[in-house]
């Protein structure tokens, strides 16, 4: 299941990896090490972020429309020895009660909502959050170099269906801000969705010149946050205010 699914949750970088795994490709997740906190893990498939949580110290809590890459996640989080909770739900209902969660996270899941759905799960994230707890959710960057060329490819017309949706980094911002609170943008990677420096190995040489030039120019964004404007993918980290 999690080799048929790996250029779908991961990118495109990894349609080479469909079929020929030999390992999962979990992620570094970029949030500091926790004990027992809750995170809400937010289109979470096979549970590729889940698994980075519980490595991390986090009680990972992964939701996913679909039955079955739900019930992979049960699997390889069980073949790994890693407590992580999984269940079958829609990001715009969240079935949890108002204050539970210490941080929410998505990754390549709302990058494919229209501005009404980003809305309403973002309003729902606000809900389950504990007040002064986290989110951290990936999107598209209207600007970036990669996401332009895709965005000419099709004629710059409107997405439709589970296509990506581009936004500004204002956009995105200003959404979330409203949403769930304070908000500010970083630096995910450059040329392409979902390029993660963990997975090089995995990588033919050409794309690993790619990973890491992504990885320099993530790392010197930090010294000019000018590059955030035309990063392909970024983080959206908002803070839900204290009562």
């Amino acid at each position: 299941m999690v080799s048929l699914l790996v250029a779908g949750t991961n990118g495109l970088a990894y349609k080479h990896l469909v079929g020929r795994l030999t390992e999962y490709p979990i992620p570094e997740l970029r949030l500091p090490k926790a004990s027992g906190d809750l995170l809400l893990d937010i289109g979470c498939s096979w549970g590729r972020w889940s698994i980075a949580a519980a490595r991390l110290g986090y009680l990972p809590i992964g939701i996913d429309p679909r039955f079955e890459p739900v019930l992979a996640a049960k699997r390889v989080a069980l073949q790994l020895g890693l407590k992580a909770l999984f269940v079958v739900a829609d990001a715009r209902a969240l079935p949890f009660r108002a204050g539970t969660m210490d941080v929410a996270f998505s990754y390549s899941v709302l990058q494919h909502f229209s501005d009404t759905d980003v809305e309403t799960t973002a309003a729902q994230m606000a809900r389950v959050l504990k007040p002064g707890g986290r989110s951290l959710v990936q999107m598209a960057n209207v600007w970036g170099v990669r996401c332009l060329y895709h965005q000419a490819r099709r004629g710059f017309r409107n997405a439709s269906g589970f296509e990506v949706r581009y936004r500004s980094i204002a956009r995105l911002r200003e959404m979330f801000t409203r949403r769930i609170g304070p908000s500010q943008l970083k630096v995910d990677c450059f040329f392409g969705l979902g390029i993660q420096g963990s997975d090089i190995r995995m990588m033919p040489a050409w794309l690993r010149i790619v990973f890491r030039a992504s990885g320099f120019l993530r790392r010197v964004s930090g010294s000019f946050p000018q590059l955030l404007y035309v990063a392909d993918s970024v983080y959206v980290e908002s803070r839900k205010p204290r009562e």
